[in-house]
């Protein structure tokens, strides 16, 4: 059994679609995750936004989304003349869905209030379109599916925006999918969402299509876990930054992890996580060449001789506390972390000296509060516009030359700091946002070319 996943760049359009039902139908008994079709999460978000102070314009913005879906579906209809009862289904569920979408706006205008729960409920609307049309059009072209609903199957916290699965549920509601496949059916859900106890929508975070199938997956007890999206495969760095990237034919987990939580766009960053505590590889594949390898991802630690691959992220900022105290103490670190867990600031790059602590806070989250409350343990200065470059599977031996090697090519005065994790076998450099992509381009061609 595999789960296949397929992302909104590949949800795009009705010729995707059809490429997507030529490519499950390889496989005898797949489970299929889809994300939202292509940009339309972003457009909810928008809309939720907007409807605050202009219900008109988020209306709009609804109705541009029920448009596009209409499009979608009167198009790949035309060669099914006599599916029209099928079409008419998809149609009235185009409808259904941004009548709700419309409710929830009109329900954020008048309360003026777009809580985490709201925002959630909105989001999801994308995916509850998508796979239950998918569902449809992969039935009408001669491959028996049945939709499910994610929020059956996918229990989660409360923790609206990026929810914690329950396992356990999980795994214990999973037979719905094998029942449908045990008919004949293949089952198809919409990624990205979930339900928590008290029935309210939840999501796992942007991208989270990637980590449901994967929660998935290890219910299944999979083979594989496939990522579909439209490129073959992850990448020594980003393809539409530095055109001579190549593809990596092999990763092991921990080395994608890293390179999803440091920017690389392929993987959610979590994704991994269920995979690998069931021994199930991840293959990342791309839809318009399915014959491309693509990318192993799997507990194979095999060693290469050089970096496996680099990316990078932009907005970013550094958060530097210098102790009042000559040495720092345990109660210095364990009170700073303290302030930036209360308020929800997610930590990438952390060096320390004897007497201060340097931490890159990425997202652009505003850090004024907790600046205040820092400055109780001694001085607090912030750079902000930041970037951080990663390089993920450094070897263990010749460090030190890898990283003069490294910042040998760079304007070392711009750098502003360098963290290196023997552990996890990556090496961050955090330099000025405007510098990073000229920097990305200078060490990938020193280092891959």
């Amino acid at each position: 059994m595999h789960v296949l996943k397929f992302g909104g760049t590949s949800m795009g359009d009705e010729d995707s679609w059809r490429r997507i039902i030529d490519i499950i139908n390889r496989y005898e008994k797949p489970v299929i995750v889809v994300s939202a079709t292509a940009r339309t999460t972003r457009k909810l978000v928008a809309a939720a936004e907007k409807a605050l102070h202009n219900l008109q314009e988020s209306h709009e913005i609804a109705d541009n989304i029920k448009q596009r879906h209409k499009q979608l579906i009167t198009n790949f209809f035309t060669e099914f003349s006599n599916k029209q009862p099928t079409s008419d289904k998809c149609i009235n569920w185009i409808d259904n869905r941004i009548d709700e979408l419309k409710d929830y706006l009109t329900e954020v205008h008048n309360t003026q209030e777009l809580t985490a729960g709201s925002k959630d409920a909105i989001s999801s609307i994308g995916e509850r379109l998508s796979s239950y049309l998918f569902a449809k059009c992969a039935t009408a072209s001669g491959r028996p599916a049945s939709w499910i609903d994610a929020a059956d199957i996918i229990r989660t916290d409360s923790n609206f925006g990026e929810a914690n699965p329950d396992m356990d549920f999980i795994h214990q509601h999973n037979n719905r999918l094998i029942d449908i496949l045990e008919e004949g059916n293949i089952p198809i859900l919409g990624g990205y969402y979930g339900q928590d106890e008290s029935g309210r929508t939840t999501t796992l975070g942007f991208e989270g299509s990637d980590y449901t199938a994967s929660l998935i997956g290890a219910a299944l007890s999979a083979e594989a876990i496939e990522i579909w999206t439209d490129v073959s495969g992850i990448f020594t760095c980003d393809p539409r930054l530095v055109s001579q990237a190549k593809s990596i034919p092999q990763l092991n987990f921990r080395e994608a992890t890293e390179l999803a939580y440091f920017g690389a766009k392929v993987l959610h960053p979590s994704t991994t996580k269920p995979a690998s505590l069931n021994d199930i590889p991840i293959r990342v594949k791309n839809i318009f060449a399915p014959e491309d390898a693509g990318t192993v991802i799997s507990g194979d630690n095999q060693t290469d001789n050089g970096v496996k691959a680099m990316t990078s992220k932009q907005d970013c900022s550094i958060l530097t506390i210098t102790s009042s105290q000559t040495v720092m103490g345990y109660e210095f670190l364990a009170g700073v972390f303290d302030i930036l867990r209360w308020h929800h600031l997610p930590v990438d790059v952390v060096t320390t000296t004897e007497a201060s602590v340097s931490i890159t806070i990425g997202n652009g989250h505003n850090l004024d509060e907790a600046a205040e409350q820092l400055r109780t343990f001694g001085t607090v200065d912030i750079i902000n516009k930041q970037g951080i470059i990663s390089l993920v599977g450094c070897p263990q031996k010749d460090m030190q030359s890898l990283i003069d090697n490294v910042l040998s090519s760079l304007d070392t005065d711009a750098v502003n700091l360098v963290s290196y994790s023997k552990s996890k076998g990556n090496l961050n450099i955090v330099t000025d946002e405007h510098l990073i992509e000229s920097s990305v381009k200078t060490i990938h061609k020193r280092l891959f070319d």
